[in-house]
């Protein structure tokens, strides 16, 4: 297990493992029948180490193992299974608020996209396990196109301290004494501008009168 730490997120990924099939011909036509989608419609398929993170929860990713299908029209995450393609989660552009990165968009580290609801973490590989450059640049591309911002380093900040705490329980070391504890965690937010904008104007409203 490879842990990446970010800015925002921590995100674990299994780097190893068996592949997903997807570059043959017979591959390529089996996922667009079982996604319903158009092979002329797809612009790119990668291996695709994913996640979605619901605001208010921890913000630590524990990722899957699978492939993104893209289109002009939506990012595909696809998880195989028993010699079948099953997409697992959608993001369509339309939804998608903004995104991030910790350095730059040249990088290779993972990409987040930001809805209304979640926060998507993606990590593209290509057949090799390695950071797929060329399908990290066209998922940020579709997703956002020419209005909505790819936020940097600390600008697309996406956890803070939450005001609740979790309970963790366990055995002592050593011992057969279990031992329970409350501690302190980041949770996930929403960086995008929209957000931050949106959340404001509602703090700021006034309370109607009776």
């Amino acid at each position: 297990m490879r842990t990446l730490r970010m800015l925002p997120l921590v995100f674990c990924i299994a780097l190893s493992g068996c592949a997903v099939p997807y570059q043959s011909p017979e591959a390529k036509h089996q996922i667009s029948q079982e996604l319903g989608v158009n092979a002329g419609d797809i612009i790119n398929i990668s291996e695709t180490n994913f996640c979605a993170l619901s605001y208010g929860s921890e913000a630590v990713c524990h990722a899957e193992a699978g492939l993104g299908v893209l289109t002009s029209k939506a990012l595909i995450l696809t998880v195989y299974s028993f010699g079948h393609y099953r997409p697992a989660l959608t993001l369509k552009p339309e939804d998608v608020l903004c995104g991030s990165t910790v350095t730059s968009r040249e990088k290779g580290e993972p990409v987040n996209m930001y809805t209304t609801e979640y926060a998507a973490v993606l990590l593209p590989l290509d057949g090799n396990g390695h950071w797929n450059g060329p399908m990290h640049a066209q998922i940020i591309d579709v997703m956002l196109g020419a209005r909505k911002p790819l936020l940097i380093g600390v600008a697309g900040k996406s956890s803070k301290k939450s005001d609740k705490s979790k309970l963790v329980a366990g055995i002592i070391p050593g011992t057969t004494l279990p031992y329970a504890a409350s501690i302190e965690f980041q949770e996930q937010i929403n960086p995008c501008p929209a957000a931050i904008a949106e959340n404001t104007s509602a703090t700021m409203a006034p309370s109607s009168s009776r």
